[in-house]
């Protein structure tokens, strides 16, 4: 009689899962990385349609707006120079970007400034 093929023993599969598990625990956080480095370009490119936006109708509209206080994120989608109030993508449920006119022009500030200092532009 010959002795019959048994597959795995226990200790082989987990050999497996560990090593598996290592592997999974290596490649992770670079995941966590990319998405934080997709929201941060995504803000990025929120920001610099809104200030093209601000622009557009400072030009067309031939007027200097005091921006955050007579033109708002809201004012620029209903006068039609933006489809929709962009919102930052690392916090969900965030607040409206804020437009700010000053002696270095116009600027939008992500709502989130305090957690994500790396939102801006340029």
């Amino acid at each position: 009689m010959g002795r019959k093929e048994r597959g795995f023993t226990l200790i082989e599969l987990l050999i497996v899962i560990a090593i598996l598990g290592i592997l999974v625990a290596l490649i992770l956080p670079r995941f966590t990385d990319v998405r934080s480095d997709s929201n941060t370009k995504v803000c990025v490119a929120n920001i610099r349609g809104l200030i093209s936006a601000m622009a557009t109708y400072e030009t067309r509209a031939n007027t200097d707006v005091t921006w955050g206080t007579t033109g708002t994120v809201p004012d620029l989608v209903s006068w039609g120079y933006l489809s929709s109030e962009p919102k930052c993508p690392a916090v969900p449920g965030s607040a409206s970007y804020v437009l700010t006119t000053g002696a270095g022009g116009d600027a939008a500030t992500c709502p989130n400034v305090a957690d994500y200092s790396d939102h801006h532009w340029p």
